[in-house]
């Protein structure tokens, strides 16, 4: 009986070993967390205005409705650049929520225009008008929305554009 338990454990403990070492073993790496271009306007670093809310701004980026990044575009025409997003945060944004232009070329459009009345859950457009250089190159636009209290708030979104000769 004594061997027959030897036995057991021995045949035991090498199945253990076996499918321990026979499979892949995971190896968690951990997954950068993008971060948004900081802002190098002073547009963009107006100072927070308290407003009592219970709510978060929030949007998440779907889609470049036009100009994907690359698009090549005639010297000195205007052009109007929309992002499609979603408001997933618990505010609806109103006639004071702002696009501002924080980095890049500004390609003529203004510091900031507003952005449309999106309830929460909803998809909206972004939105701004620009004037491509005269001058051949590649050319960046970047923005950021902002709340009716002057705090930041989702992704920042770009334009890339190409001016040929």
């Amino acid at each position: 009986m004594q061997m027959v338990k030897k036995i057991l454990i021995i045949i035991v403990l090498f199945f253990c070993f076996l499918f321990t070492s026979c499979t892949e073993k995971v190896i968690e790496t951990p997954t950068a967390i993008p971060t948004a271009m900081l802002p190098t306007r002073i547009a963009a670093t107006l100072e927070p205005t308290e407003v009592k809310t219970n709510c978060i701004n929030s949007f998440y980026y779907l889609d470049d409705v036009n100009y994907q990044d690359g698009t090549v575009v005639e010297a000195g025409s205007v052009f109007l650049k929309e992002w499609e997003v979603q408001n997933n945060g618990s505010c609806d944004w109103n006639e004071k929520y702002r696009l501002r232009f924080v980095s890049g070329n500004q390609m003529g459009a203004p510091d900031s225009v507003p952005i449309p009345s999106v309830i929460v859950g909803s998809k909206g457009k972004l939105s701004v008008e620009l004037q491509a250089p005269r001058e051949p190159g590649t050319y960046r636009s970047v923005w950021k929305a902002f709340g009716s209290d002057n705090r930041s708030f989702g992704e920042t979104v770009y334009v890339e554009i190409v001016v040929n000769e």
